[in-house]
Order: C-alpha cells, then structure tokens, then sequence
C-alpha cells in the first residue's frame, strides 16, 4: 500500500494534539543527513501529541549498520526493531535508495513501513521511491506548523500500515 502525504494540507493551530496521554509508543528509525530535520521533525511530533520515541543517524551508511546489527543479533538476542523507517533520499556518499532497497531486499526487514521523508523535488524521485517499495512518500515541511500537520498524517498513515 503506497500513500503520498502532503504538507499545508491544514494549520498546525487548529489541529489538537491527536494523543495527549499517548497509551504506547512507537519507534522510529530516523535516516537523514540533516540534525535540523531531525530535531524540527522530533519537535514537531512533540507539539502534535505523536507517540514517536526517536533512534536516529546522520548517513545512510550508518542507517545499513545499524540494520544489519539488528539482523545479526536478532539471532542471539531480542532486539528492539524499529516500527517505522523515516528515510532521507539525499545524502553524501550513499542515498536513501540504496537504504531502501537494502531493507526490501533482507527478509528481517523488508516487512517494516518506510516513509521517505525528502526536500528533494525531483521529479523521478517519488516515482522511484515507490518503485523501490516505500510505502509512502513525504516533501520536507516549509514551516513548523505544516511540519506538526504532516506529523499528525504520517501518525494517521503508520496506524494504517500496522492494520
């Protein structure tokens, strides 16, 4: 099932917290070059009520370790895998894509949601994206109140994909 979300589609201050006394949360593996990203979109779930408990890496390299220890030590011990992968496409050395196809292609993994979370208009990208099996597909907020916004819809499509 693939979704597109799109920012501005309404105002962070008309929107209430979706969860003020979360019941539980929910994991969510991070992958984006950006700190700011990381932080604002953090802050942005906060404000939203999102029940999102951040592990987060600044490369995609880093983003393939991380999995590929889960999958070795999945074996030995029990780990605690991520419940959604929010991906950036652009980012030095090793792009978003090459994340994705990783998880797609290792059957521990391939089950997660992948949310592509990018600033990168490129036309081809979401098409890709799709292509490559991200289960949505997600332009970069403009302002922090469409950021909160987005927050909410990304919450909305995770309990989807969890059914």
């Amino acid at each position: 099932m693939t979704h597109e979300l799109s920012a501005g589609t309404s105002k962070a201050q008309d929107v209430p917290p979706l969860l003020p006394f979360p019941q539980k949360t929910f994991r969510v593996f991070h992958i984006n070059d950006s700190t700011d990203d990381q932080v604002l979109f953090q802050a942005a779930c906060q404000k939203g009520g999102i029940p999102f408990n951040w592990h987060v890496t600044d490369s995609a390299e880093k983003g393939i370790s991380y999995l590929k220890a889960l999958v070795e030590q999945s074996d030995k011990i029990p780990v605690c895998w991520p419940d959604l992968v929010l991906l950036d496409l652009v980012m030095p050395i090793v792009s978003g894509f090459e994340v994705l196809k990783f998880i797609r292609a290792t059957n521990e993994l391939k089950h997660l949601p992948v949310v592509v979370f990018t600033g990168d208009t490129f036309p081809s990208n979401k098409a890709d994206s799709l292509r490559f099996g991200a289960n949505a597909f997600m332009i970069k907020p403009q302002s922090f109140s469409e950021a909160v916004a987005l927050a909410g819809e990304l919450y909305h499509l995770f309990l989807t994909l969890r059914k």
